[in-house]
């Protein structure tokens, strides 16, 4: 068995503070009582929405879908793990087809769609980045995508090799949905 991802959970943490102490009025400062404009509060309108409606604990749902590239590729996927700091797929990956040696699974652009627009990236693994699968061979492990999918998803797509065709002989590309509804364990 060959791990193709790594569970290793990567924590992004953004940080606003700013000073609330009131220090004593000194001659170079107003008093409190003393009239000042008012200043208008500022926004950041890039600033992250809070993700706090994301379970603290991952849950995982067994799911059994599959689905095939042309160029002979299968793709299996048996559960997928929403955590919070990153989505987990169980998958089997096989290459049966006879026209190249090997190819890639994540040559250009493999990730998960989730139904508000987000791309979740995949995380390659150090020791095959690109997923190469080689002609008669299985890879069995798991796959991860950084970010959460929220909560309330009925389902997810994963796209493999984004806008190239599933007949390519390097980098084969496939779009599977996955549904979201399946048994918990």
């Amino acid at each position: 068995m060959r791990e193709v991802g790594s569970t290793t959970s990567i924590i992004l943490l953004a940080v606003m503070a700013g000073a609330c102490s009131s220090p004593s009025p000194s001659p170079s400062q107003p008093a409190a009582n003393d009239a000042a404009p008012a200043q208008p509060t500022r926004t950041n309108d890039s600033v992250a929405a809070p993700v706090a409606s994301i379970p603290a604990d991952p849950r995982t749902i067994a799911v059994n879908v599959q689905g095939a590239a042309p160029v002979g590729v299968t793709l299996r996927v048996k559960s997928v793990e929403l955590g919070t700091d990153a989505t987990t797929l169980d998958v089997s990956a096989s290459y049966g087809g006879t026209i190249t040696n090997s190819l890639e699974l994540a040559g250009n652009g493999t990730y998960l769609l989730a139904a508000n627009g987000d791309r979740l990236m995949l995380k390659p693994p150090q020791d095959n980045q690109s997923l190469r699968i080689t002609r008669g061979q299985t890879m069995d492990g798991k796959l991860v995508f950084l970010g959460a999918v929220a909560p309330d998803a009925k389902s997810i797509k994963l796209v493999v090799n984004d806008n190239n065709d599933g007949n390519s002989i390097i980098s084969p590309g496939l779009t599977m949905v996955i549904p979201l509804d399946g048994t918990a364990r």
